[in-house]
C-alpha cells in the first residue's frame, strides 16, 4: 500500500503550512530565578539561573527546552561550610495567548535534576542515593512586549524531582523534604 508515502507527505505540507503561519519561530528567555526549598538540601532556599528556547510550531503551542542552575552554599554556626550544584534540563509542550502586550503561557515539562555531590568539612560524600533524578515541572507566567522582538518574563513552576536520600528516611530537621519545590523566574526574551 502506498499510505504511508502519503501520510508523510500530509504530515509535510501540514508543518511547512504551520510553519509559514508564525513568522516569529523562537523564543529565547534567560534571567534570575529563586527555588525554594533547595533541592540539594545544601540550603533552606538557592538562587541561581534560568534560561529557555521556545520553538513555535503554531503562533499558540511551542516546544520548550528549559535549563536551570543553582549553586548552593551553607556555613553552620561551627564554622563548617558545604556547597553543591543543581542543574535542570526540562523539555515540553507550552501554550501561550497574545493579548496586547501581553503574552501570559503555561507548560509542562518532563527531564531530569543533576546534584553534585558536596564538600562538608573537607569531606565529599552525596545526600542522595542518585546524584541524578527525573524532574517533572508545571507552570507558566506572562511576558510583556516592549517591541516585537523584545519583552520581560515573569514566571513561577512547580518542580518534582525524585531524589531518595541516603538511607532514604527524613533528610534532617533542618531541610524541608526535597521532592516538591517552587522555581520563580524573571528575566528578558528575545524573539526570531
Amino acid at each position: 500500500m502506498c499510505r504511508v508515502p502519503v501520510v508523510v507527505l500530509a504530515v509535510s505540507l501540514i508543518s511547512t503550512y504551520v510553519f509559514a503561519q508564525s513568522p516569529d519561530l523562537v523564543e529565547v528567555f534567560g534571567g534570575y530565578s529563586y527555588m525554594n526549598p533547595d533541592v540539594s538540601m545544601v540550603a533552606p532556599s538557592v538562587s541561581g539561573w534560568n534560561a529557555s528556547a521556545n520553538f513555535k510550531v503554531h503562533r499558540r503551542i511551542g516546544i520548550v527546552a528549559d535549563f536551570s542552575g543553582f549553586y548552593p552554599s551553607y556555613t553552620y554556626p561551627e564554622g563548617a561550610s558545604v556547597s553543591g550544584k543543581t542543574h535542570t534540563f526540562l523539555f515540553g509542550p507550552q501554550v501561550s495567548m497574545t493579548r496586547g502586550r501581553f503574552e501570559p503561557f503555561a507548560h509542562f515539562l518532563v527531564g531530569f535534576t543533576h546534584v553534585t555531590n558536596h564538600p562538608y568539612a573537607g569531606l565529599t560524600f552525596s545526600q542522595f542515593t542518585s546524584s541524578s533524578s527525573y524532574t517533572l515541572a508545571a507552570g507558566g507566567g506572562v511576558d510583556y512586549f516592549f517591541t516585537r522582538r523584545f519583552a520581560i518574563r515573569g514566571q513561577a513552576d512547580w518542580l518534582h524531582a525524585g531524589f531518595v536520600p541516603v538511607g532514604g528516611g527524613d533528610p534532617g530537621v533542618h531541610y524541608a523534604r526535597n521532592d516538591n519545590v517552587a522555581r520563580i523566574s524573571t528575566g528578558i526574551v528575545f524573539r526570531f
